[in-house]
């Protein structure tokens, strides 16, 4: 017999529901709701939410409640990544969501949200050592495994919404402005030092919003609905350079809600493979969200693989 669990997700781009029926060890998502709050936004330069970004997160997690409180759950799990960990006034924003809507929200630490990456991608590849990779809207998940076991993580705060904001004049960026966003990944990943020398890395396994439509750009251009070469990304960063009409009209039929956010976040993934000389691309369906549920129940003896 199945069981229904939710799962909120609060990211820096998107507020996404996904219903999810657990039937012993398997699990199926059966509803999915996503919202663009771009709460990211919504971050003064204190570091704080603003009122606005504040009501607009109300506003889009009671449209939530009324969708759950229609449906038999077990239990819902809401967290946030980012755009709450990141702000000055988090206890505020979370005390606020609460008492307006009802939602006790968990805050991920970035080495959480990693971990929960590593979790969720595992169910969805064979991959035995690799790289995963999570670009989100605030913030990019680092995750090398070697023989199926988490070697090292890393959060950075790099992601598609803020190199968007910080660099981008005009919906897509210039090539200055792509230099620009290169340097500070490159930066922060060294700073980082994230680089374990024992892994040799061949395979890079990338989660999210982000993975998932560019691997829809890159099945168009290269014709495999499989993996692909870190080459793809040099050939869309020229393209949007020199003459991004025909690239940008696909992007505008696979998810028109990112023309502005998937070019930065393109040029993330291709500074990472660059970094670790990654020479295939694969993309996981799953990733933070189920990472999250499968732990939950796994922790409360639920499920058992």
């Amino acid at each position: 017999m199945s069981n229904l669990y939710g799962v909120i997700d609060i990211g820096s781009n998107t507020i996404r529901l996904v219903i999810y029926s657990v039937n012993g060890n398997n699990i199926q998502a059966v509803l999915k709701n996503k919202y663009m709050a771009g709460l990211a936004g919504y971050i003064n330069s204190n570091g704080r939410m603003t009122k606005e970004g504040i009501r607009e997160a109300v506003s889009i997690l009671k449209e939530l409640r009324a969708i759950t409180d229609q449906i038999t759950l077990e239990e819902i799990l809401p967290f946030g990544t980012a755009p709450l960990r990141n702000i000055t006034n988090s206890d505020e924003v979370l005390a606020t969501l609460k008492k307006k809507t009802g939602f006790d929200i968990s805050v991920l630490s970035g080495r959480e949200e990693a971990m929960y990456d590593y979790y969720g991608a595992l169910r969805s590849t064979s991959m035995k050592t690799g790289l995963i990779t999570d670009v989100g809207g605030g913030s990019t998940e680092l995750v090398f495994f070697k023989d199926r076991e988490m070697i090292d993580s890393v959060s950075l705060p790099v992601g598609s919404l803020n190199m968007y904001t910080k660099y981008v004049d005009g919906i897509l960026p210039s090539r200055p402005e792509i230099r620009h966003i290169r340097a500070d990944v490159d930066e922060r990943l060294k700073d980082s030092g994230f680089c374990p020398d024992d892994v040799d890395v061949d395979t890079m396994c990338a989660l999210g919003g982000t993975a998932r439509t560019t691997h829809q750009i890159a099945a168009y251009v290269t014709g495999s609905s499989k993996k692909y070469s870190p080459d793809f990304f040099e050939d869309y960063l020229s393209q949007i350079c020199n003459g991004p009409g025909k690239i940008t009209n696909r992007v505008l039929r696979i998810a028109p809600d990112r023309i502005h956010t998937i070019t930065p976040g393109i040029t993330i993934m291709s500074e990472v493979c660059s970094m670790f000389r990654i020479r295939n691309i694969v993309t996981s369906p799953y990733g933070v969200r189920e990472g999250y549920l499968y732990y939950h129940l796994k922790k409360e003896g639920i499920i058992n693989d």
